[in-house]
């Protein structure tokens, strides 16, 4: 119960009770809260700047899944805070990205795009001066270790995560990721009719709006199977367990990726993007070309492919014994 409920009870039952009640009582009982008035206008004061900055940046020519990320974040972000943005504090966005962390469980590196995401807005606030000063100046960006993020899950590890799915959503969802190397926008985009199951294919639409085709594995397609016909309704890929069998939204494909991370126990966080390394780093070390690799995971640049091949250290070491050291 939030304190205005709480005050209204109280005050509902003195006003309805036998006894007269006078304004000295009244009184005494709001001396427990600290009461404001907040206008409609204060309450839309964040909405509406919120749209301002998304059509400025609309303007700079930023792309629209750019756009959309962005306006995940802040509308997020917005739902929690409530406040006009001349009263938001360095405080209110240091708790905002403490519940982000302890109450929704978000890895470092996602804290940190809604941390890059506030500081742009803010940013901007303060530039176009809608703001007096910003309260992003005080927030730090976190200390991410990217070499142990990229970490790939190592062939028992990712057994001990399949074994710890509970029902065939979960089994399919891991399989898909795992083989499949897509991204999670990517899945949570795809119906089940987009499936040639034939060729185990499918097209997806990448970054920059770039269709490519990528391919899962025979125990994906299994999985995919068992899951279709096991539920009740939906045309997504991946869908809700309650009508009308909605898409699963990226955050909802998080939480359930999650949950199967806890029940492993691998000691390290699993999450929908750590699946595609594992997928690029096995490909990897079993001779895949790296060429080849990089059309199916969508990247422009084959240095960015390549990260993974740095990763592959055990491999390098197999290849020169192999090759040079005998």
């Amino acid at each position: 119960m939030t304190a205005k409920d709480e005050l209204a009870n109280r005050l509902f039952s003195m006003l309805s009770g036998e006894t007269p009640v006078t304004l000295e009582d009244i009184t005494k009982t709001l001396d427990s809260y600290t009461v404001s008035r907040e206008t409609a206008g204060e309450r839309n004061d964040l909405y509406k700047r919120i749209w301002q900055y998304l059509g400025a940046k609309r303007i700079d020519g930023l792309s629209p899944r750019t756009l959309k990320n962005y306006q995940s974040h802040l509308e997020d972000f917005m739902d929690r805070t409530k406040k006009p943005v001349s009263k938001i504090t360095t405080d209110d966005i240091r708790g905002y990205i403490t519940y982000l962390g302890e109450v929704r469980h978000l890895a470092d590196s996602s804290l940190q795009t809604h941390i890059n995401s506030l500081r742009a807005f803010f940013g901007w606030l303060a530039a176009e001066e809608k703001i007096k000063r910003n309260p992003m100046l005080r927030i730090h960006s976190l200390k991410i270790d990217k070499r142990h993020a990229r970490t790939a899950l190592t062939t028992e590890e990712l057994e001990r995560f399949r074994d710890a799915c509970r029902n065939y959503r979960e089994k399919a969802l891991v399989e898909f990721l795992a083989s499949s190397g897509c991204r999670l926008s990517e899945v949570a985009a795809l119906q089940y009719d987009d499936l040639n199951m034939a060729d185990r294919s499918v097209m997806v639409r990448g970054k920059g709006d770039k269709d490519r085709v990528v391919y899962f594995s025979v125990r994906a397609r299994l999985m995919l199977q068992e899951y279709k016909a096991t539920r009740r309704g939906g045309n997504g890929l991946f869908v809700s367990v309650k009508s009308p069998y909605a898409p699963l939204q990226p955050r909802a494909i998080q939480r359930i990726i999650q949950s199967i991370s806890e029940r492993a126990a691998l000691g390290k966080r699993v999450h929908p993007h750590l699946l595609r390394h594992t997928f690029a780093t096995q490909a990897l070390n079993s001779g895949m070309d790296v060429t080849a690799i990089q059309q199916l995971l969508g990247h422009e640049d084959i240095a960015t492919t390549q990260i993974y091949a740095a990763m592959s250290s055990n491999e390098v070491k197999n290849q020169y014994n192999k090759f040079v050291g005998s």
